[in-house]
């Protein structure tokens, strides 16, 4: 007779995956949620993890409540490697992005936002299992970062501002190199106080150069055996966050030289060198008990790619953090990163809408409000800084790196939200480029904001007849917007209806549906 594990002995144990917690994105939101849902079903919980989590902006952007919940990381490693620590639980559930190692805990749950395609065509298999893998090898580049406090792009210089200790994984062993620190006052208790380690072994620099003009340090380091260790930087107490940024780093070997022309020319495939789909057989999947995802719409490719069932689970949206203003704005608001790869955000075209409609319409007292960051990378900076010429001369404003706070005012006072991943993509082709779910349009909603969003991807789930508009082009956009600005009495009563609607997605919504899913 099959025991249930809620009649085990003892305390019950769980574990939650994500590679990417560190990025305090959606899908670590619901990380979170699946943590602290078996923490309060009376399971001992543990996040895994690989990169150091800000725990302190996690609470602030993100809302969540950690006590009684451990975060263990885990050292950098393949996927195909991670079974291991799926043992030991009672139930484990990988929610991490296209990482899919088999399970060996009592009770797998493999939470998938988006699957890839296991049955690869040729070109697809050698590029996954062969030409990554002997680049991932080959190159010599930082494989991680932590501990910094945030980055600003200044001048088309990243300044990623040290933390108390901010530390630099290199994917293998390196022997001569150097940083570029700015100081924003530079002195010499500044440049003297700074500590550097190579694991937990301090270690001086053999050279710096100051260069007093531009307040930079640059110092170069000769180390041994730095394989799997961080080389750190560590800040006296008391020191203020924003008072030294890393700007520069610089490894003296042709194959980082290499690295460095690779991710600029190719930045979709430098990125997968720091996780991205492998190889995946159906067996390692099919180790998992359950198969949850996100929307229908990523059912529907669960089935097509793998031929697999599974079963939806709503991601939580934490609706009651999120309030309506009584002193709304004349605001339009879009809520997202900027980036070129992947599922775009689209925000030029909604800044290029945006011209268009205040052109017609003379609108100049309404604004449109972008929320977000910019990804790490040339590219995805240029993206950034296109989006913003092209708002020139236009009531258009950016929050970039916004606390969570920010955002709930912001949202609180918008009256409008605007959402177009998707756009001039075509779905049977490349249905990754779309929306899965939609987590910032359910707190657009619930903070009073009407959705006028793209007729694609998960938005169609969300968004209901009266609770908001799904648009199909530019022009269909731009005029159910006008509909809106134009008639205050429709804009409230589906204001009304789309704060309704988001209660469907409510965290206690989501922490019921899971529970009833747990054996």
């Amino acid at each position: 007779m099959k025991i249930s594990i809620r009649q085990a002995q003892g305390k019950r144990s769980a574990a939650v995956y994500d590679r990417w917690l560190f990025t305090l994105g959606g899908g670590e939101q619901v990380a979170f949620a699946y943590a602290m849902s078996l923490r309060d079903l009376g399971y001992k919980t543990s996040i895994l993890t690989h990169q150091r989590v800000n725990i302190e902006k996690a609470v602030s952007k993100m809302g969540v409540d950690l006590h009684n919940i451990s975060i263990e990381y885990l050292p950098q490693m393949a996927s195909k490697k991670l079974s291991q620590y799926s043992e030991k639980y009672d139930v484990f559930i990988n929610t991490s992005y296209l990482d899919y190692f088999p399970n060996r805990s009592k009770f797998g749950i493999l939470s998938i936002f988006f699957p890839s395609q296991i049955f690869l065509t040729p070109y697809e298999y050698i590029k996954r299992a062969l030409i990554l893998p002997s680049f991932s090898r080959f190159f010599i580049y930082p494989s991680t970062f932590e501990g910094f406090v945030f980055d600003e792009y200044k001048n088309h210089v990243i300044y990623k501002w040290l933390g108390d200790r901010s530390s630099i994984l290199f994917n293998r062993d390196i022997k001569h190199f150097s940083i570029t620190l700015y100081f924003r006052k530079l002195g010499v208790a500044a440049i003297d106080t700074l500590s550097f380690l190579v694991g937990e072994e301090e270690v001086e620099p053999i050279h710096k150069a100051i260069g007093d003009s531009k307040n930079l340090v640059t110092y170069y380091f000769e180390v041994h055996a730095t394989a799997g260790k961080k080389f750190s930087i560590s800040r006296p107490d008391g020191q203020s966050t924003n008072e030294i940024a890393l700007i520069r780093l610089t490894i003296q070997s042709w194959r980082y030289i290499l690295y460095n022309w690779f991710k600029r020319i190719f930045p979709k495939w430098e990125m997968r060198l720091h996780g991205g789909p492998g190889v995946t057989k159906l067996s390692d999947i099919t180790t998992y008990q359950k198969l949850l995802t996100i929307s229908a719409f990523s059912q529907k490719w669960i089935k097509k790619y793998w031929g697999l069932d599974s079963e939806i689970l709503y991601p939580p949206v934490s609706t009651s953090n999120f309030h309506v203003s009584a002193n709304k704005k004349n605001w339009i608001t879009h809520v997202g990163r900027f980036f070129v790869t992947g599922h775009c955000k689209k925000q030029l075209d909604l800044v290029k809408a945006f011209r268009k409609l205040v052109d017609q319409s003379g609108r100049r007292d309404w604004e449109l409000h972008f929320v977000g960051s910019v990804h790490d990378g040339d590219k995805h900076r240029e993206y950034f800084e296109q989006v913003k010429y092209y708002a020139t001369g236009y009531p258009v404003f950016f929050h970039m790196d916004a606390p969570f706070s920010e955002l709930q005012e912001i949202l609180s006072k918008s009256k409008i939200y605007w959402h177009a991943t998707g756009l001039d993509e075509n779905e049977e082709r490349s249905p990754i480029l779309f929306e899965h779910f939609g987590i910032t349009t359910v707190e657009a909603m619930a903070s009073g904001c009407v959705p006028v969003v793209i007729n694609a991807g998960g938005q169609k789930e969300i968004v209901t007849s009266g609770s908001g508009f799904l648009w199909d082009t530019r022009q269909d956009l731009i005029e159910k917007t006008l509909l809106l600005m134009q008639n205050e009495k429709k804009l409230i009563q589906m204001r009304n209806s789309a704060v309704k609607r988001s209660a469907y997605f409510s965290t206690s919504e989501f922490r019921k549906r899971f529970a009833s899913l747990l054996p």
